[in-house]
């Protein structure tokens, strides 16, 4: 997507999600001379259920994939749940990767003041992975079975809890269908993928934060009610090398400022 002849970006997706998520920067790629890449992880998508694989493992799958395609360094951004992604290949392959973008992005899960202001049904399906990842797999292979042929439901569920910023967001019908054919096809194999990641993502990721060293810059809406911007705090405090930009009229889906974004990785 984008420039094919343009500087590498590869974009992770957020949770649940897939490759097809990345059309929604396509444009704003192409206006910046980037070339957009948008792998789905292990269990979404095309991509094969790894059982027993880790956050930091993802740096392992993503230098493969750059070797292929004879890329030496590129930059990531990692949306919402795909923060924590990005975050592991900068700690992980930190000579590979020329800078990180954060949109939305996931922090750790270890303090509760951290989810305070989080809808609440995320809070309480992250606090339920976190005690009891077993019981956790069940309800996202269930909720997963429900959504996955109707991914309508998932936006009706969107609509309703959104703040006034997101649900301006999903009035466009264009944005609408690419959510919803991405959740379908996050969900093409069923509910493990999703499943298992939850998991990761609720329980403490196999990597500290203290080990990126790499520039990154984390954009934030300060209406967010699924990542609250208490993590967009945290992460800019503890990450050695990162500046934060707040998006004060802004809630999760800041799709009005990938240009912005875009040209800040070309930058």
């Amino acid at each position: 997507m984008g420039d094919p002849g343009g500087s590498p970006v590869l974009y992770f997706h957020g949770y649940p999600g897939s490759r097809l998520e990345g059309r929604v920067a396509a444009g704003a790629a192409r206006r910046h001379g980037l070339r957009l890449l948008a792998p789905d992880r292990p269990g979404f998508g095309h991509s094969t259920f790894l059982p027993g694989r880790t956050i930091g493992a993802w740096a392992a799958d993503v230098a493969e994939l750059a070797d292929q395609l004879e890329l030496e360094r590129f930059a990531v951004v990692g949306v919402s749940g795909g923060g924590p992604y990005a975050l592991a290949c900068a700690a992980r392959i930190p000579e590979r990767i020329s800078r990180v973008d954060l949109i939305g992005a996931l922090g750790p899960l270890a303090r509760k003041e951290l989810t305070h202001d989080m809808v609440a049904l995320n809070r309480w399906a992250l606090a339920l992975a976190a005690r009891s990842p077993l019981l956790a797999r069940l309800a996202v292979h269930l909720v997963a079975t429900w959504i996955r042929h109707r991914p309508g439901r998932q936006l009706a569920h969107m609509m309703a809890t959104a703040p006034p910023a997101d649900r301006r967001v999903l009035a466009d019908p264009g944005y609408r269908t690419l959510v919803a054919e991405s959740t379908a096809e996050a969900l093409r194999q069923g509910g493990r993928g999703a499943a298992w990641e939850l998991t990761l993502l609720a329980r403490p990721w196999d990597f500290r934060l203290q080990e990126v060293t790499t520039p990154v810059r984390i954009w934030h809406g300060l209406a967010d009610t699924i990542v609250p911007p208490a993590m967009a705090q945290h992460l800019a405090a503890v990450l050695p090398s990162s500046e934060c930009r707040y998006l004060p009229d802004e809630a999760h889906l800041v799709i009005r400022h990938l240009d912005a974004i875009l040209a800040d990785l070309r930058a």
